[in-house]
């Protein structure tokens, strides 16, 4: 199927949500050694999959969040809780540019290459990216040879120095693909707005059997 596609966009956020019985991280690249629980999946993995089954990896592009999933009343990470709390526009989901909540304390993993704020006194974990995991997953990008990256959405980015977009794209110096609108952090990361692909959407299919392709959506 790789052949037919000109790339495939890895939604690799929501791994863990209200659908889960414990709080986890959303958008980790690996699987947590030291707490399992809180990682039911990873972006390594799914990387890893799609490769071994004939996808290129440069025909890849890695999806990021730009929100966080809140979990209340927990004490952490592969803990149970009780609720999603309040969010900014869905009950538990706050935009990136929310976070951290006030009394939050910020924590970036290392080894699962995952971030959080946590607060002992609400016990309210948020899990979401921070620029240091954007950096690492700007890293990923280049070390896997994948063909950027994608973001959900991008009115969740901050501003300046703190907007993971930016941070990525600079770490990146290769052509990368960001849907829905550009913004500025993980850009820096892959080379700057310079190193973006500009090549045109395909949007002729004289030949198709769909009157509304062959027409290019024309009425």
């Amino acid at each position: 199927m790789d052949r037919y596609l000109d790339f495939w966009n890895l939604m690799a956020y929501d791994y863990a949500g209200s659908w889960d019985t414990v709080a986890g991280h959303g958008a980790n690249l690996f699987a947590s050694n030291s707490n399992p629980a809180s990682t039911p999946f990873n972006t390594d993995q799914a990387i890893d999959y799609y490769t071994s089954h004939g996808v290129a990896s440069s025909n890849i592009v890695l999806g990021m969040p730009l929100y966080g999933r809140a979990f209340t009343d927990t004490s952490g990470p592969g803990q149970p809780y009780n609720g999603l709390g309040v969010g900014g526009w869905r009950d538990g989901v706050w935009d990136y540019k929310a976070l951290p909540q006030t009394g939050c304390k910020v924590t970036n993993l290392d080894q699962e290459a995952a971030s959080y704020c946590y607060s002992s006194g609400s016990r309210l974990f948020i899990s979401y990216d921070t620029p240091e995991v954007a950096r690492k997953k700007g890293e990923y990008i280049k070390s896997k040879g994948l063909g950027g990256g994608m973001w959900w959405e991008l009115s969740g980015d901050k501003q300046g120095d703190d907007s993971l977009i930016t941070t990525v794209c600079f770490l990146v110096h290769s052509h990368f693909i960001i849907l829905l609108t550009l913004n500025s952090q993980v850009v820096s990361t892959l080379g700057g707005t310079g190193a973006l692909d500009k090549t045109d959407n395909q949007l002729s299919y004289p030949i198709s059997k769909y009157d509304n392709l062959k027409a290019c959506f024309e009425p």
